[in-house]
């Protein structure tokens, strides 16, 4: 039944500011003398929500603002490898290298931009040559996406991330800190030595020769271990730079470079794989793997890098409604997460989206009032979210069918963390759970 929408404009200013005062209240029955000294009733009640967490197949992942590379093995999510795709561009077309260069090293240097997980596990890179073409414009890559590649490996180097260390530029600048890994003769026989006369002619000469690179890890092999690493690629010092000599005039020029840079041009692509059976969490096995349609009681899930989402409803709210005349002042969806670990943090944003009836999905018109009143960040103190979607809630008691809520850490393409939430009937002591807190008027 629909609420009289003049008698809701006119209740909601004065109703919102006696609920934000009342909002640290326990839940109870609220009078307020309004319109005529009619006395109406603010009631402050909670619903229960049905929520499941469900793998995500995959995220669009061309062209990402940041590049993840890693492996992680948590408890509770199983194991997690991160690697990319992407195009090399010439820094000079035509470039002279005098006569008979040699090259002496090459290392691709990839700047960091952050990181998740544990630092303290070696971690083995490798890269090998992509086989097929893949393009920057008018595609879309997701990220469950696998091109083909050569066997022989470009480079195969092991080391501990260090992404704190900070790089001194010009012996007084520090900057962000960078991975160098060193490039094989087989690399350097393909750029320097391939005999190509037209192989660095142009990008484009270049890119059909050589469709670009793959860059991988191997899998950590223990839980509790690895970490996913945050490249930015679009950093001018993210390059692979070659160091030769050679004669010019007869004269030996021993400390030459050449290049080959990343840019807003080079087609891009994440990658993503999981194994969500090496967990050790049985209730997160349940609901994963065995899609079991009661596990979301005890705990729900939430993973970056196409892992998991979390799918809520609302189904007590029909009953509730029945024939009844309510204003919804304020609807709170309260998400309580479990604690996070040392080196494997809670997400410090979440975001939550409507899902259409096509299955697509759409922001929610609460969103549209601006973030601060939406929500969606961590109180650190409670250690939960919040989200407000009271015209969400309104809209849906008009007759809107419910196709359900979706549920995501923040940055699914370009963050790897990891959420556990306490479910929607949790059961242990002292620990909340997921709910729909309503503060509405009736009116009838």
């Amino acid at each position: 039944m629909k609420v009289n929408s003049r008698i809701f404009r006119l209740l909601f200013p004065v109703i919102l500011l006696a609920t934000i005062a009342s909002c640290n209240k326990k839940p109870d029955t609220i009078g307020l003398d309004l319109l005529d000294h009619n006395q109406l009733l603010v009631y402050d009640t909670v619903f229960s929500v049905y929520a499941l967490s469900s793998v995500e197949d995959s995220v669009v992942s061309d062209e990402t603002s940041i590049n993840l590379l890693g492996s992680q093995w948590t408890s509770t999510f199983g194991l997690t490898v991160a690697s990319f795709y992407s195009h090399l561009r010439l820094s000079e077309v035509s470039p002279d290298f005098g006569t008979d260069p040699v090259v002496d090293s090459a290392f691709f240097t990839l700047v960091y931009y952050d990181y998740y997980g544990n630092i303290n596990t070696p971690m083995t890179v490798k890269i090998y040559e992509v086989a097929e073409d893949f393009y920057q414009k008018d595609s879309i890559y997701y990220s469950n996406r696998n091109l083909q590649t050569y066997d022989t490996e470009l480079a195969n180097h092991f080391f501990f991330p260090s992404p704190g260390d900070s790089v001194e530029i010009n012996d007084s600048t520090k900057t962000s800190a960078e991975l160098k890994i060193p490039m094989n003769q087989d690399f350097i026989n393909k750029i320097f030595y391939s005999g190509d006369t037209n192989l660095l002619k142009s990008n484009e000469n270049f890119i059909s020769a050589f469709k670009g690179i793959y860059v991988t890890v191997d899998s950590v092999n223990y839980p509790g271990g690895g970490s996913i690493l945050y490249f930015n690629l679009l950093n001018t010092r993210s390059k692979i730079t070659f160091y030769y000599h050679s004669y010019t005039n007869d004269t030996l020029n021993d400390s030459l470079t050449y290049t080959l840079v990343f840019n807003s041009n080079n087609a891009r692509i994440e990658n993503f794989y999981h194994n969500f059976s090496k967990s050790t969490d049985q209730n997160f096995l349940n609901q994963i793997i065995l899609k079991d349609t009661a596990a979301g009681e005890q705990n729900l899930y939430l993973q970056g890098m196409s892992g998991i989402r979390t799918k809520i409803f609302f189904p007590d709210l029909d009953q509730w409604w029945g024939k009844n005349q309510y204003a919804v002042n304020e609807a709170l969806l309260i998400i309580p997460a479990a604690a996070g670990g040392s080196y494997y943090p809670v997400s410090d944003n979440l975001i939550l989206l409507r899902q259409n009836e096509d299955s697509t999905a759409s922001i929610l018109i609460d969103q549209n009032v601006g973030d601060a009143y939406f929500g969606g960040s961590l109180d650190d103190t409670s250690n939960s979210y919040q989200f407000r979607i009271t015209f969400y809630i309104q809209e849906l008691l008009k007759d809107s069918s419910d196709y359900g809520l979706l549920l995501y850490p923040s940055g699914k393409t370009v963050r790897a963390n990891e959420v556990k939430l306490h479910g929607t009937h949790n059961n242990e002591p002292d620990t909340s759970r997921m709910e729909l807190r309503l503060i509405y008027t009736k009116l009838d």
